[in-house]
């Protein structure tokens, strides 16, 4: 307990809540579990979301996750 994980993933298309796809959305929720599991309920998560649209939304992607990354408070 008292820990806190910073999770960066990237996913091939969109797993989002408000997204068609979100029931396919596993990764989050199992990691949830499993720290919740080890008593670490500080998880954060940095997702780059929908890489293999095209080259363009890749960067995009990229660049978000990049960006909230540096924007994490620091522990």
């Amino acid at each position: 307990g008292g820990k806190r994980v910073i999770v960066a993933m990237s996913r091939g298309g969109f797993y989002g809540a408000e997204t068609p796809n979100a029931a396919g959305e596993h990764l989050e929720t199992y990691l949830r579990w499993v720290f919740g599991f080890l008593g670490i309920n500080s998880v954060e998560f940095i997702p780059a979301d929908g890489i293999q649209i095209d080259p363009d939304h890749r960067e995009k992607a990229l660049t978000g996750a990049l960006q909230a990354a540096t924007a994490l408070r620091s522990a």
